[in-house]
């Protein structure tokens, strides 16, 4: 069972065992630093963010707290901030009698010093939970190929992209929300895909030879991109959307079937398609 948590940038997932996994993505702890080097001062949102997570904890009692990568902004150092702040933000998530685990993302180089023993950290190419259901769902931060054994899940939950939606009222005032993406998958050509990426070759179906190579038949139908649990952040607009590398292999994979993915804002309320926003948002612009 997957179900977005109200309002919130926030995921939760019943286990096998009937416990409640919470799943966030996108912290950008420290981010305040790269602001103020532009001219703009920010106070540490780290506070605020670790008052929000233990909110959720406390609101629906998880025993697991799952964190889709970017916990730290810096790419190729720690901050100053940040070897206050991390550790710091880590111990008082402890102290809820929590599990703690990070699956890194492309901004957690050298996270290791800033985590405490108990934090269990993943590989970058994810990790895979069985549900009370007793499907599978993958989960990774995104600017990386996955694990083949993610592929047995039907659907991978990633962060990275940050999506968010620009809307303008008829007065031209812009607005700038938080929101869900569910991509609809075509398997066939995610998996020749990372074939490619694994140099192992095929001539006619890719499933047949990930099935072979890997001994089992790829299941990935869906792909859902979480919101950044950080809201000061903001990636580009999906309704101006726009082909870029920061969407990390798995959409580049799916990138023509990104205008037909669902958005929807963190009350649940459904938006559309993303083709169908891209239109809207040209109209009124005309």
């Amino acid at each position: 069972m997957l179900k977005p948590v109200p309002d919130k940038p926030a995921l939760l997932i019943t286990a096998e065992n009937g416990e409640n996994v919470l799943v966030v993505a996108d912290l950008h702890i420290g981010f305040e630093l790269e602001l103020a080097s532009q001219g703009i001062r920010v106070p540490s949102q780290a506070e605020k963010l670790l008052t929000s997570l233990k909110q959720i904890i406390r609101d629906y009692s998880p025993s697991r707290l799952i964190l889709l990568g970017d916990i730290k902004h810096e790419i190729a150092k720690i901050s100053p901030s940040e070897w206050i702040d991390i550790p710091k933000f880590f111990n008082s998530l402890l102290k809820e009698k929590i599990s703690v685990e990070v699956i890194p993302g492309n901004h957690d180089g050298n996270i290791e010093p800033l985590t405490p023993r108990a934090v269990k950290i993943h590989s970058v190419r994810g990790v895979l939970l069985k549900t009370l259901k007793n499907t599978l769902i993958g989960l990774i931060h995104g600017h990386a190929w996955p694990s083949p054994s993610l592929f047995q899940a039907e659907t991978i939950v990633m962060g990275h992209v940050h999506p968010v939606i620009e809307l303008r009222d008829h007065m031209g005032f812009r607005m700038v929300e938080p929101v869900w993406v569910k991509v609809k998958v075509s398997t066939e050509e995610l998996i020749k895909d990372y074939l490619k990426y694994r140099k192992i070759k095929f001539s006619e179906s890719s499933i047949d030879a990930f099935k072979e190579t890997f001994g089992f038949a790829p299941r990935t139908e869906n792909i859902i991109i979480m919101p950044a649990f950080n809201d000061y952040l903001r990636g580009a607009a999906i309704n101006k959307f726009q082909r870029t590398s920061l969407l990390g292999p798995l959409l580049e994979a799916e990138i023509m079937h990104i205008q037909a993915s669902e958005v929807y804002l963190l009350d649940g309320t459904f938006l559309g398609e993303i083709a169908t926003l891209q239109r809207l948002s040209v109209n009124s612009e005309l």
